[in-house]
């Protein structure tokens, strides 16, 4: 491991990220999941960064709050500014309204969950939104139940045209084996 993914890792430790369930496992583990499934579809270091982190905020379904939002200055210098407003996008949006910039050319935005706000966003986060997106509920997947697994699969396929080339084809490999929605 390099020296930066050590203090990311060092830092999630210490917010005792091991000790909080999420799917079957530990929140760390499926952040690192996340991390290494982005890193193999090639996304930029900025995007495995942000995946690396993309729910300690809590999130719309994972509601745990491993770090406090007092603290995103600490985590922009540990990840970068660019990374950390991709996570705290990713905490922060309702994830219906994503959908709703799926035909749009311009004037991007989604809706803050607790506010109700609309807060813009740029082409390319909208597209990092989609790749992470993919790689939160893929990583999961083998180890949801039959029914989130369909739900996962349904919820995916709405982004199929908006999702990289690696995240598509991700999601078609789970697709194949279609038999495995019902264990």
């Amino acid at each position: 491991m390099d020296g930066p993914l050590e203090n990311h890792l060092r830092f999630l430790r210490k917010a005792s990220t091991e000790q909080m369930p999420h799917s079957g496992r530990g929140l760390f583990d499926h952040l690192l999941g996340t991390r290494r499934l982005l890193a193999e579809w090639g996304a930029r270091p900025v995007l495995c960064d942000a995946g690396l982190f993309h729910s300690v905020y809590s999130t719309e379904y994972y509601e745990q709050k491993a770090i406090p939002l007092t603290m995103r200055d600490e985590v922009a210098q540990l990840i970068g500014d660019e990374a950390e407003s991709l996570v705290w996008l990713f905490c922060m949006m309702r994830r219906e309204t994503l959908n709703q910039n799926l035909h749009r050319d311009k004037d991007l935005s989604v809706q803050h969950r607790s506010t109700g706000k609309w807060i813009p966003i740029t082409r390319v986060q909208f597209q990092d939104l989609i790749t992470m997106t993919f790689a939160n509920c893929l990583e999961a997947f083998p180890r949801c139940s039959w029914h989130v697994r369909r739900g996962i699969r349904r919820g995916l396929r709405r982004y199929w045209t908006a999702a990289t080339q690696p995240a598509q084809n991700a999601l078609d490999r789970i697709d194949v084996r279609w038999w495995e929605v019902w264990k």
